[in-house]
């Protein structure tokens, strides 16, 4: 980690699918790199900058491993968006992490 590096958590870089949901409302993404904390993904064309707490991203690594987390986006720009986990969901961002690593880390 770099000095000017602030982030509480080092980021792992990954591609993997995610689908991010708000309000009833569904955008499909990728996945770029995961923390502990958060998430980075790539921004969907048709995101808008709407308040977007409250949003639960889903993380498909295949047919049969999807996990779910409840997220806040954090930072919206224009290429990535960062999404901050929400509290009391550790059992769920250790199984998030567990599954990143049988997954490819390079994108396409």
């Amino acid at each position: 980690m770099s000095i000017d590096e602030k982030r509480r958590f080092p980021r792992l870089p990954i591609f993997s699918a995610a689908l991010i949901t708000h309000e009833g409302q569904g955008w499909l993404s990728e996945v770029r790199d995961l923390s502990q904390g958060g998430a980075r993904l790539a921004r969907p064309a048709q995101w808008n900058s709407a308040d977007r707490s409250g949003c639960r991203v889903y993380f498909i690594f295949d047919q049969e491993t999807v996990i779910a987390i409840d997220a806040d986006c954090v930072r919206d720009g224009d290429e990535d968006l960062g999404f901050e986990f929400r509290p009391d969901q550790e059992s769920i961002i250790e199984s998030l992490l567990y599954e990143s690593n049988f997954i490819d880390k390079s994108s396409p």
